[in-house]
């Protein structure tokens, strides 16, 4: 690497072109380059292929079971001149997307691991992500960041209503919507990490129940985002089969 960026430093100095661009161009993609790596420590293999395909499918699968409810929504609503509740299905599908994101590598670790039990995949390397104790520590501690946020308004260092619904709570207020979705991401990505252990040792042929406080901490994660979904179709039920002022 060395000998390399000496040569296209001469070349660029002979050439009498911008040596400043070179330079920060060559440390911007050295660090590219190093976090690429790091991921690959983290979880070896194709991580963009595997990453993009679980999105894909987890959102595929989101949206499939909320169809029915939205088809409902058109259907039995067509008569009573209702704007269409986009942000109802959104928060549905990003619970069920959470659901599907967190719960799809496990099941498909144990769908690999029984049809692959005469070729089990090699365990993974003892890296921050994959060994079990500091995966759980790290995933509880994503958990519960978000708490917080209430912590900071039981002490009045700030106000969450001021924070979530802005200056006037009567308009839409388009960064607490943000907000409100990045928090989100903090449990999610708890979930996966808590379930890493667990896809690695599925496909090294063990047991679902090899780590027990990642599954649960998998679980109560779960059940949390399917609370949220039975919650909301429970209290829009009447708005689904047509009632008229279901509000």
């Amino acid at each position: 690497m060395e000998q390399t960026f000496h040569d296209l430093w001469n070349e660029k100095e002979q050439t009498k072109k911008e040596l400043f661009g070179f330079v920060l161009w060559t440390f911007i993609e050295t660090a590219m380059g190093i976090f690429r790596e790091h991921l690959l420590l983290i979880s070896p293999g194709d991580i963009m292929q595997t990453v993009f395909r679980t999105l894909g499918s987890s959102g595929g699968i989101s949206f499939l079971l909320i169809l029915p409810f939205m088809i409902m929504e058109v259907v039995n609503r067509q008569n009573f001149n209702e704007d269409f509740p986009f942000m109802l299905f959104f928060v549905m599908w990003l619970n069920l997307f959470a659901i599907s994101l967190i719960l799809l590598p496990i099941v498909r670790g144990r769908w690999r691991a029984n049809n692959e039990i005469v070729n089990p995949v090699a365990t993974q390397g003892n890296t921050l992500l994959t060994n079990p104790k500091s995966a759980a520590m790290i995933s509880v501690a994503l958990f519960l960041t978000p708490g917080i946020l209430p912590l900071l308004d039981s002490l009045g260092w700030l106000s969450l209503d001021r924070l979530f619904n802005g200056p006037n709570p009567e308009v839409a207020y388009l960064p607490g919507m943000f907000l409100s979705i990045g928090l989100i991401l903090f449990p999610i990505a708890a979930g996966i990490i808590a379930g890493g252990p667990i896809v690695s040792t599925l496909r090294a042929g063990g047991s679902l129940f090899a780590h027990p406080i990642h599954l649960i901490i998998v679980v109560v994660i779960s059940f949390l985002f399917a609370r949220g979904v039975i919650g909301l179709i429970v209290d829009q039920w009447p708005c689904f089969v047509g009632v008229p002022n279901c509000d």
